[in-house]
């Protein structure tokens, strides 16, 4: 019974892999309808594509090239400092893990001065990942504790989801521009048209009525776009913590230390209300989705980006 417990974790890695790889997809679809929409409406479908393609070869490469320069300073990170024994722990525990996980390259560490506890991967690649640790995890983990709150990181990386969160963002953010762009030109296209018409002809008037309900109906898409792309963001970030949180146990040959973090974290999140100016302190809610553990108490959901903690604690505890 522990056995198939145990391959139900790994399957569940495979199945999780494919459903985010569905959800990239869903993006690709997402900026295409959003380019055909931007094409009808100027008039050609040709234009449109090109505009949206034109919009992801230029946001894309400067999200990927910039993303680890910005993560690092909105969360004030530092490199660790070889003569401080804390940071030699998670240097050491992090050298191990590289190992285990088969990396070429062990990933750079940056510690966060934050006494938040928590800790997130980011990258585009094993090649080029790097891991982030706060001093208030370094503060309240034990050593197994920390282990497998690494072990969580580096299976992110070795798992390419810091590519896929990456891919994902940057995606996202040309489905937000898209949509903007969309949005103004639905209302200057249709404000021009109306003060170019004098006619009180009925054909004026029923054009009138058609380029109204165009634009509205392309509002509805833009803001439609704004709603399922940051659902979609959602709903990787929360699949890929399962996922995670069964390769660290590979990892680690063990699930008490990860459970045990986990535990609690939660713990002190009962204990804690954070505020706004604490969340700042981990670069802000746009980038909650990386961490292990989201600080943030959501009442909905639907709109959280990580999986109830209690439910990936007993996901855990049943794998061996």
């Amino acid at each position: 019974m522990k056995y198939q417990k145990a391959l139900f974790s790994y399957q569940e890695i495979r199945k999780n892999k494919i459903k985010t790889s569905l959800l990239v997809f869903l993006y690709v679809i997402i900026i295409l309808v959003l380019s055909i929409a931007i094409g009808n409406y100027i008039g050609s479908i040709e234009q449109g594509l090109f505009i949206g393609l034109s919009v992801v070869v230029i946001v894309l490469p400067i999200n990927i090239l910039t993303s680890k320069f910005f993560i690092v300073s909105s969360t004030k990170g530092k490199p660790i400092d070889i003569n401080n024994l804390e940071h030699l722990r998670v240097k050491n525990l992090v050298e191990g893990l590289a190992i285990s996980a088969g990396l070429e390259r062990t990933p750079d560490i940056y510690i966060m001065p934050t006494k938040i506890p928590n800790a997130f991967a980011g990258g585009f690649s094993p090649k080029t990942a790097y891991i982030g640790v706060t001093q208030g995890l370094l503060d309240i983990m034990s050593d197994s504790e920390l282990e497998g709150v690494i072990a969580h990181e580096m299976s992110h990386i070795a798992q390419y989801d810091v590519l896929i969160s990456t891919v994902s963002v940057s995606l996202f953010s040309v489905a937000i521009i898209l949509g903007d762009f969309l949005y103004r030109i639905s209302w200057y296209g249709s404000g021009s048209r109306r003060s170019s018409r004098k006619s009180d002809s009925d054909s004026d008037k029923s054009l009138g009525v058609i380029i109204l309900a165009i634009s509205i109906l392309a509002i509805i898409l833009s803001w439609f776009i704004r709603l399922v792309g940051n659902l979609v963001n959602l709903s990787i970030s929360r699949k890929r913590e399962y996922a995670a949180d069964a390769s660290a146990v590979r990892l680690c040959g063990y699930p008490g230390g990860l459970a045990s973090a986990l535990s609690k974290l939660a713990s002190l999140s009962n204990q804690n209300k954070y505020s706004k100016k604490d969340i700042d302190q981990l670069g802000g809610e746009n980038l909650i989705g990386l961490y292990i553990f989201n600080p943030m108490k959501s009442l909905n959901n639907l709109f959280s980006t990580h999986p109830p903690i209690e439910d990936r604690i007993n996901k855990l505890n049943n794998m061996y």
